[in-house]
Order: structure tokens, then sequence, then C-alpha cells
């Protein structure tokens, strides 16, 4: 059951960037970047984020997924973060914030980006009706993909 996490608490902010680090170094790894703009997030920035945060934990209470977004013009949302805990890769739980975050809001449009090289989290977008809208290059050495998904 996906849990609201009220980033603005320092506690719950330092949670969230613990996983973010630990996952995103794996993407950085995983794509040949080494400086992924979210590994340059620090705790005060979580906090001052405009996105809404939620999360999935384990029966032990660690934090294992979290995913986020940001409310958007003319009813379209836009995934900002979906990061899992490392040990956690490959059992569902990526999945399983995308989906609780979709049932929670099944009349609003949504927007997520994925690098081009991040083949399982272009999978995980796609096989949940994401559609490739467009390619973007916002640094030297990365290309996003944008993906949309309309309205259940």
């Amino acid at each position: 059951m996906l849990e609201a996490i009220p980033i603005e608490d320092k506690e719950a902010a330092e949670e969230v960037w613990a996983l973010q680090h630990a996952a995103y170094r794996v993407e950085a790894s995983l794509i040949g970047v080494a400086e992924l703009p979210p590994l340059r997030d620090t705790i005060e920035s979580l906090r001052a984020s405009n996105e809404r945060f939620y999360g999935l934990r384990e029966a032990d209470g660690e934090l294992v997924g979290v995913i986020s977004y940001e409310i958007g013009r003319e009813g379209r949302h836009a995934i900002c973060r979906l990061m899992v805990s490392p040990p956690f890769f490959r059992q569902g739980i990526g999945s399983s914030l995308l989906h609780g975050l979709l049932r929670c809001f099944p009349s609003v449009r949504w927007s997520v980006t994925a690098e081009i090289r991040n083949l399982p989290a272009l999978a995980l977008y796609e096989k949940a009706g994401f559609v490739r809208k467009r390619t973007l290059q916002p640094a030297p050495g990365i290309t996003l993909i944008e993906l949309e998904l309309e309205a259940m």
C-alpha cells in the first residue's frame, strides 16, 4: 500500500535521499553517466521540492521504493522520480509504485521521462500503457525519452 511521505520532514527527506542516491548510482552505472542530476539533490533540495512523494515499505518499516510527481497544467501530471532500493530490484516494487499512483488518480493524464539507455524503466512505463512521444537532450551525454499516458 502506498503511503504519503511528508518530504518537508527532515527525517523523511533523509530516508528518501538515501534511497535515491543508492538507486540512481546504479542507474548512473547502467547508462554510463556519472553525474546524473538526481545525484546532485540534497536533503534540503528534496524538502524544498514541489513534488508529492509516496513510498512502499517492508513489514519491518524499511523504505524500499519511492515515486514522486508534480501537478501539471491542463490536467497532466508529471512523474518525477521512481526509485527502488537496489536490494529490492526485480521484485515488482517499481511496478507496484507506478500502478498504485495511477490507481490513485485514474482521471489524470501523465508524463514521464526515462534515459534512452535505461531499458528497464522504459519497459516498465510502456507495459503500463505509456507511449513514447519525443526525445530530449537536456545535457551532453543524456538523452531522455518522454512518454505519456492518457487518463484511464
